[in-house]
């Protein structure tokens, strides 16, 4: 057996780190989205939905007497 055979190719194991990390990028960059959301959603306050009293005409809102 020669030596030539039982050697990776100097490049091989960079061709499939290169080929992994493609394939892996878009799940990476789904894991970060998912991160950053959690990570903004941490410092901004809590926000209420608009309920029906917030969605009246201000015409609707005034006391009639």
């Amino acid at each position: 057996m020669s030596k030539r055979n039982t050697e990776t190719h100097p490049f091989q194991a960079l061709e499939e780190e290169a080929y992994h990390a493609f394939r892996e990028w878009p799940v990476w960059l789904v894991l970060r989205e998912r991160e950053l959301a959690a990570h903004l959603d941490v410092g901004k306050p809590s926000v209420r939905p608009p309920t029906a009293a917030d969605t009246d005409p201000p015409s609707a809102k005034q006391r009639r007497d």
